[in-house]
């Protein structure tokens, strides 16, 4: 197989699917330099069609059926800049509950797909500005399972989760000194959630010694939603950590580190502070990388660690459940909870290999609630094969919710695939209740790379 045009088909799975729900957790060579001596500059289009049926989105609404066309054009300039840009063009065929053409723009493209200022986010795909290794790097489109530092406050966030809403994300990293600050915003055409994080390397600052070097860290992070998109509000929410890390085994191929901190809500009349205190481990060879956390947290109140989580853009809405109040409304009891979370990389790279990406994390709640996000990422030897997986499930042993997606795709020439996909979403509603749904498509897409 001719690898070149492949590496677009990569890309299209590596950003969010023909849905516009996200899955994807790691595919290879993602967020990664490109090969040694990919100096110049490739071109690259695109066109998935299919159809499509989603749910009207409305309290005991019917599956509407859509006709999708997704335009795509890529640009690559060396191992330092990137740039895909595309459209998800729904146009409804079949509407189970007739309604007003006004509905839609033309009577057919779907409304609640362009509705807001920042659904035209959507059209920018991937931005990439700098490599990992430089001073600092730029990244924008889509955050599918976006976690700022260790995730004590933003963890596992995917801001394509609610199917009428479109944003594009955007991640500065800077690295200075001894410090690395890392900023994000969740929508770049809107006022949503921004973060920040000041991480300082204390052995840089107190020794000259290589020694010392990466072992000891401050660090120091906030976050807030102002809850803004176009005309709708919800309630804004800002929380601050303080913590810090202590490697207590630093080796070529293997790390362990100890990890505490405090952190709380400061939008609230009495804050609410909650403690953790955990160990997270890292191991790699050539073809297996392997990393987990364990920790013991106490909170509760109005705060809880990775406040901003795998299904905060169904949270802020309803904490769990369908019709529970907002996550800034909620208020736990304070007491004990466990965090565990593993992901596993294997395969080397080489698109004649097997490559998997998988990740769980799960929360224990000592009151008897469960909160858990599975992804899954694989691509089959000879990479004519990828399929990815994503279940969130909130509030196991309360009120849960499961938001569910799983896509397939199969190269079947060389400029020429198959794709099919399908899955559980939920849509906002004026009065802050959710409504699922489900979605389901399948079609084919072209491509070439120059």
């Amino acid at each position: 197989m001719n690898a070149a045009p492949f590496l677009v088909l990569l890309s299209v799975l590596q950003q969010y699917p023909a849905t516009g729900y996200s899955t994807v957790e790691e595919l290879p060579n993602e967020g990664q330099p490109a090969p040694e001596g990919a100096s110049g500059t490739t071109f690259g289009m695109a066109l998935e069609v299919g159809p499509l049926s989603l749910n009207s989105g409305t309290q005991g609404g019917a599956q509407d059926y859509f006709a999708l066309a997704r335009p795509m054009a890529r640009l690559e300039r060396g191992e330092s800049f990137a740039l895909e840009l595309g459209a998800p063009l729904r146009f409804r065929l079949l509407d189970e509950e007739p309604r007003q053409s006004a509905e839609d723009y033309g009577g057919y493209l779907r409304r609640q797909d362009w509705d807001t200022l920042s659904d035209f986010g959507q059209i920018l795909r991937d931005l990439r500005i700098g490599r990992d290794d430089n001073v600092a790097t730029f990244r924008a489109g889509p955050l599918l399972a976006f976690t700022l530092g260790e995730g004590h406050l933003v963890e596992r966030y995917d801001n394509q989760l609610s199917p009428d809403y479109h944003p594009a994300g955007a991640h500065l990293t800077v690295n200075l000194g001894p410090s690395r600050v890392i900023v994000v915003a969740s929508d770049v055409l809107g006022a949503r959630l921004f973060a920040g994080e000041l991480r300082l390397d204390i052995g840089r600052l107190a020794s000259q010694q290589d020694k010392h070097f990466d072992r000891y860290h401050a660090i120091a992070s906030i976050a807030q939603d102002f809850g803004r998109v176009g005309e709708e509000r919800t309630e804004a929410i800002t929380a601050a950590l303080l913590g810090g890390d202590v490697a207590l085994y630093k080796g070529e191929r293997l790390q362990l580190f100890a990890m505490g901190g405090a952190g709380s809500r400061v939008d609230v009349g009495t804050p609410d502070i909650g403690g953790f205190v955990g160990l997270a481990i890292r191991g790699e060879t050539t073809r297996v990388d392997v990393s987990g956390r364990l920790e013991g947290r106490y909170q509760g109140g109005s705060f809880r660690f990775g406040l901003f989580g795998p299904s905060y853009e169904l949270a802020r809405f309803s904490a769990t459940g369908l019709s529970e109040p907002p996550l800034a409304e909620e208020r736990l009891a304070r007491h004990m909870a466990g965090f565990a979370e593993l992901k596993i990389g294997m395969g080397s790279g080489d698109p004649e290999e097997l490559y998997l990406s998988a990740s769980a994390a799960a929360e224990y709640f000592a009151f008897g609630r469960t909160d858990t996000d599975f992804t899954l990422a694989l691509q089959l030897p000879g990479a004519r094969t990828l399929a990815s997986a994503r279940l969130i499930v909130a509030g196991i042993g309360a009120q849960p919710r499961y938001s569910v997606h799983a896509e397939l795709r199969h190269r079947i020439l060389d400029w020429l695939y198959l794709w099919g996909s399908g899955g559980a979403v939920h849509f906002p509603q004026p009065d802050g209740s959710l409504v699922r749904g489900y979605t389901a498509g399948a079609g084919a897409g072209v491509d070439f790379k120059r």
